[in-house]
């Protein structure tokens, strides 16, 4: 697997944030590569985050169960474990993590799948086309999948940081688990909401394009500071070759 991809993933605490909330894990050998934004500030988002990557690097690629099963029990154990540490530690109660997750298939291009839970995202771009491949679990974004809202209003309603769905909410944790093609010259993206709320997708497309792939996490960092850099950014680049 690890001859078939290149990845390459940076994280930032952004211009605003006094901490770092978001982990990220890359597995290059399993394929498996997500991103975990931390939620509750105070309430140490970051642990959650970090309980998250760390549940995902035990569990992944590690038997023989089918990739769908393997993914949703270590979502499931992730949030059980969010919940545990919430309940020995009082005043982490209502820290919470988004977890976006894409695994590869063995032989690079076939069939991959992504786990989603919340508003960080996971992005295609496939001959020169940049694709959103999960869905915000927000309001607003409904509002956007519904018609009511412009893609780029996203970024500039004054809700766009209220989600409905993340780890360590409930016992219960509802997870958008499918699969995606993957072909051979695809480029993958998973990133932060710290990327999407200071860059716009075509802003992000055309540095896909026009970009080296060493200096590709860099620049898209840098966007974002220049958008503002209002929150944290995270940003895995995984690329699919022949």
């Amino acid at each position: 697997m690890a001859e078939r991809i290149r990845c390459l993933g940076k994280t930032d605490r952004g211009l605003v944030r006094a901490n770092n909330e978001d982990n990220y894990v890359t597995l290059e050998r399993r394929g498996f590569f997500a991103v975990c934004d931390g939620l509750g500030g105070h309430a140490a988002g970051e642990v959650a985050s970090r309980i998250a990557v760390e549940t995902l690097q035990e569990r992944i690629g590690e038997g023989d169960d089918e990739k769908r099963r393997q993914l949703s029990e270590a979502i499931e154990e992730a949030n059980r474990k969010i919940l545990f540490d919430q309940r020995k530690n009082p005043e982490r109660v209502g820290m919470g993590t988004t977890l976006s997750a894409l695994w590869l298939p063995e032989e690079g291009a076939g069939e991959g799948w992504i786990g989603h839970v919340g508003d960080s995202r996971i992005y295609r771009f496939r001959k020169g086309t940049l694709d959103q491949l999960t869905d915000d679990h927000s309001p607003i974004f409904r509002l956007y999948k519904e018609g009511a809202l412009e893609k780029e209003e996203l970024r500039f309603h004054p809700q766009k940081n209220l989600i409905e769905r993340s780890l360590g909410l409930s016992m219960m944790v509802e997870s958008d688990l499918y699969t995606v093609e993957v072909q051979a010259g695809d480029l993958y993206l998973l990133c932060s909401d710290g990327l999407t709320d200071c860059v716009s997708d075509e802003a992000i497309a055309e540095a896909c394009s026009n970009t080296e792939w060493d200096e590709l996490p860099d620049h898209l960092i840098e966007l974002a500071l220049d958008g503002g850099g209002y929150d944290n950014i995270t940003v895995v680049l995984i690329a699919v070759q022949a």
